[in-house]
């Protein structure tokens, strides 16, 4: 029997703009994505000061690692929403093997925010 391949989730909520990423992604590619991701939202804040970088989170009930950054006072308008997916999936097509399997988005009632999760397996 074959183990089951890898899978990858990434969540976007955007205005304000978080991302997680859960699952195992190459440390070289969250620092690529820590490099593109800012300068892909609309409202840069590039040169002001350093962006903020992922961050390693663990989940306290689970245990389960996640890589998370929250760029605060950034927003993106829908050209910025569809420049972060290109420049996320790029990312990951350098890292290699990551097929899309699915989609999810919704708007949260409370807060109108946009929140898109994107469901990778890894291709042998």
């Amino acid at each position: 029997m074959s183990a089951a391949p890898p899978n990858l989730i990434v969540v976007m909520s955007f205005n304000p703009t978080i991302f997680s990423l859960i699952g195992p992604v190459k440390a070289s590619t969250v620092e690529q994505l820590n490099t593109v991701l800012p300068s892909a939202c609309t409202t840069s804040k590039l040169g002001r000061r350093d962006p903020p970088t992922f961050q390693k989170q663990k989940q306290p009930n689970s245990g389960i690692e996640y890589w998370e950054v929250e760029l605060r006072g950034q927003f993106c308008d829908q050209v910025g929403v569809s420049s972060v997916f290109c420049k996320l999936f790029d990312c990951l097509e350098e890292e290699g093997h990551w097929k899309l399997k699915d989609t999810n988005a919704i708007t949260t009632p409370e807060d109108n925010r946009e929140v898109y999760k994107f469901f990778f397996v890894k291709r042998f």
